[in-house]
């Protein structure tokens, strides 16, 4: 062996060994350090019987762990077990079927040593609350009273009712009956035994004289939110809410006893990519107090993030669009949430599966039109440099497309699930289909014209046009409704020029019975919703 050689080779030993010492040190300091251990309650202030509790673990550097939870159940994979011990890292969760006070004990062991961290904390009796049907009471209605409370297990038959029905009757059943008259303000009592103690409960109720559906609605003249009651015997004038509803709220939801509005902000058509997002979504009460921001895109996101088009899904989560990213969803319960990414349509670029699904060589960048929650699915359209509508799961995975309607841009539509029907908007002629409003069976079938939309305005021009943002549909009362912006009072900038006159709330019989007519004129309208619920 050559010197040379013989020094090249010590050379590298040496190195190498270097290298192992280096490693070994690193991987030390991965691994070890100061053991922490600690964990958790979500939520711990608000559990109430029956709960699962969800515990979040805090320990670090521990090589193994164990949780005892005396009287839990663990849940895994959404199932209630039959055992209270577990050597995962963080429990799914942990079923705690009645109300009392409960400890979780977690030992974690770091090399060789143990340590123990106790927690106690209170699963609690819900209070008792008084429900009646129908929600919205009108005078002379029967009026059915129940209450929703805590129900021990095995002592149904020991629960006793007094109620206090507020119009001088009383009453020892479950789910008394009663009616009311005059209209009024009525207040109902209930004192409760759920055969371990004596629990009260209070409701004012107001009985009217007469009860509606309610229509909301945007105006962008003054920015505000107004309401309409809807087939009242009189024909009262719509209500300004007060509520600032910003630049360009072109989503509008009602959920429960609170609407959602996605305000889509200064910039809903093309504009240099590093523009600033401004949008946000927000709710309010149905009377416009009790307002915050559900979520709102950061600064470091852009304009294209802004939301656009919004829904809200039996179950509260509000799903929007933005300009053409994909849908993203949030419990509408949020507030101040950080923004979330898009979770559907996000991957129809050249050559990726969903491109291939779909029938296309990429779908990236399609403008985003509307998204709908149907039948338990995510229903979803693309307009301007897009087309189509398509069916996606509540998680984002592709169903299918409506061959039907593949070639059609598409900004908005709403489905009829009662009538086996979609109402739906082209905002630019595609497909052979001119722009205008629509009508197709549920399938995408037998395509209709309804209304030509003739002078709708034509804000963002003629690929990324504004259009008709929502439509809704009252199956009971016999109507659609939708928003028109007339172009002698929106430009196309989106620039109020006219006084609103030539603008409003259309509707259409959906018989097909009578033309499309103006039920709301005078102000210039994006989102649009009903609340179905009678008040």
């Amino acid at each position: 062996m050559t010197r040379s050689v013989f020094f090249i080779r010590a050379i590298l030993f040496f190195t190498l060994f270097a290298l192992v010492i280096v490693a070994c040190e690193k991987e030390e300091e991965k691994i070890w350090g100061d053991v922490a251990i600690g964990f958790s309650i979500q939520d711990e202030d608000d559990l109430n019987a029956p709960a699962e509790v969800r515990f979040i673990n805090n320990s670090k550097n521990a090589e193994s762990y164990h949780w005892t939870f005396p009287l839990g159940r663990i849940i895994r994979q959404g199932e209630v077990k039959g055992d209270s011990v577990t050597t995962d890292i963080q429990p799914e969760a942990v079923f705690y079927p009645l109300p009392g006070e409960y400890e979780a004990i977690l030992r974690v062991t770091a090399d060789g040593k143990e340590q123990v961290y106790e927690k106690a904390f209170t699963v609690k009796k819900p209070n008792p609350v008084i429900l009646h049907e129908p929600t919205g009471i009108v005078y002379d209605d029967t009026v059915t009273f129940r209450a929703e409370f805590f129900l021990y297990p095995g002592m149904e038959d020991q629960v006793t009712y007094q109620w206090d029905l507020g119009n001088g009757e009383t009453s020892q059943e479950a789910n008394p009956q009663t009616t009311y008259n005059p209209p009024g303000v009525y207040t109902v009592n209930l004192e409760l035994f759920d055969g371990v103690e004596t629990l009260y409960a209070t409701r004012d109720i107001n009985v009217q004289a007469e009860i509606a559906k309610t229509l909301f609605f945007t105006n962008a003249a003054d920015k505000n939110l107004y309401k309409k009651m809807l087939y009242t015997g009189t024909d009262l004038p719509h209500e300004n809410l007060g509520v600032d509803v910003g630049l360009h709220p072109l989503g509008v939801s009602v959920y429960q006893d609170r609407i959602v509005i996605s305000v889509a902000g200064d910039h809903i058509r093309f504009s240099p990519a590093d523009t600033p997002a401004d949008g946000y979504i927000f709710t309010t009460n149905l009377n416009g107090g009790d307002r915050w921001t559900i979520t709102a895109p950061t600064p470091d996101h852009d304009y294209r993030d802004d939301p656009f088009v919004s829904t809200v899904g039996p179950d509260g989560m509000v799903y929007w669009v933005d300009r053409f990213q994909g849908g993203r969803r949030i419990h509408y319960s949020e507030e101040d949430a950080d923004y979330p990414n898009p979770f559907v349509f996000h991957e129809a670029s050249e050559g990726s599966d969903l491109a291939n699904a779909i029938g296309v060589s990429s779908a990236y960048g399609w403008t985003d039109g509307a998204i709908r929650i149907v039948s338990g699915e995510i229903w979803y359209s693309k307009h301007g440099t897009g087309r189509g509508l398509y069916r996606f799961t509540l998680e984002g995975d592709y169903i299918d497309k409506f061959d039907n309607l593949f070639d059609l841009k598409i900004k908005t539509f709403k489905v009829d699930e009662e009538n086996g029907k979609i109402y739906f908007a082209v905002n630019q002629s595609s497909g052979g289909y001119d722009a205008g409003l629509y009508v197709c069976d549920i399938d995408g079938h037998n395509i209709q014209l309804i209304d030509p939309l003739e002078g709708f305005s034509t804000q963002g021009g003629e690929a990324e046009r504004t259009y008709v943002t929502t439509i809704v549909v009252d199956s009971d009362g016999g109507y659609i409704y939708y928003p028109f912006r007339h172009d002698e009072d929106l430009d196309l900038f989106g620039e109020i020029v006219g006084d609103g006159s030539q603008s409003g709330i259309k509707r259409w019989n959906i018989d097909g019975s009578e033309e499309p007519e103006f039920y709301i004129t005078g102000v210039i309208p994006y989102g649009i919703a009903i609340d179905h619920v009678k008040r």
